[in-house]
């Protein structure tokens, strides 16, 4: 009974106080290398945001410029329009009426 219980012991692993230290450290390796990791992650996702802000601006500022030319040629198109239909009142109110009378026979069709 005696020489069991010695091959028990031996197989076991020794208690070692300096296993116990290892592991802290290890722990404190783990908390640092995930600081680290949490830390880099930050700065990307950061530099990220900075691009994507950079990135609306202009594309806000090309929209805004593209409206204004949009209604600078809206207003052009406009007084083009009262010109040409103060210069010419008979022809314009005969092309309405045509027009008009065009897109209501359509219409007439469509519900039939």
């Amino acid at each position: 009974m005696d020489t069991n219980e010695n091959n028990i012991e031996n197989e076991l692993p020794a208690a070692d106080p300096v296993a116990g230290a290892d592991s802290c450290n290890r722990l404190a390796a783990a908390r640092q290398f995930a600081v680290d990791q949490y830390n880099r992650l930050r700065r990307a996702a950061g530099a990220k945001l900075d691009d994507v802000y950079e990135y609306t601006r202009n594309a806000r500022r090309q929209i805004n410029a593209g409206w204004d030319v949009t209604c600078a040629r809206a207003r052009d198109l406009h007084r083009s329009g009262e010109e040409y239909v103060r210069a010419n009142p008979t022809k314009s109110v005969l092309t309405a009426l045509g027009v008009g009378l065009l897109i209501g026979l359509l219409a007439g069709r469509g519900s039939r």
